[in-house]
């Protein structure tokens, strides 16, 4: 993980003035384990949930609690793309970033079709996740 923080404090910019709040809706554990590292120097708070279901409960029990939300597609019980609209229909102005291992040509368009703001594959670039947060949390605030 040493080697994650060193590649982000070398090339990026924290543009991040406040404490947002980040949703990271995944079911795998190593990948959120690896978000948090990634995401560990900025001043964010991540919350998690493991399916789409339970993104959604939070969202319904506070539709502005986060500035932002990190979307698996396959996961259980209800997948990121209904997730995702569901969220949209609750607080439309809410970014959603999709963040999969599926990034056929199909699966990118749903994604947006599904009201995802962006679009990243995995394995993801650290920078690119990176400067696709800050800018998405600065455009919000």
């Amino acid at each position: 993980m040493e080697l994650y923080r060193s590649i982000i404090e070398k090339n990026t910019v924290n543009d991040l003035k406040h404490n947002y709040s980040i949703l990271v809706v995944e079911d795998d554990d190593v990948s959120y384990m690896l978000l948090n590292e990634i995401l560990s120097s900025y001043p964010v708070k991540l919350f998690r949930a493991y399916d789409g279901a339970e993104a959604i409960e939070n969202f319904n029990r506070s539709n502005a609690a986060y500035d932002l939300v990190l979307m698996d597609i396959r996961l259980p019980k209800l997948n990121g793309y209904e997730a995702t609209q569901k969220i949209k229909e609750i607080n439309p102005t809410v970014p959603i970033i999709a963040v999969t291992a599926y990034a056929h040509s199909q699966g990118i368009i749903d994604c947006y079709d599904s009201g995802c703001d962006d679009f990243i594959a995995k394995p993801f670039d650290i920078n690119k996740i990176v400067r696709m947060v800050e800018h998405y949390l600065v455009l919000r605030n």
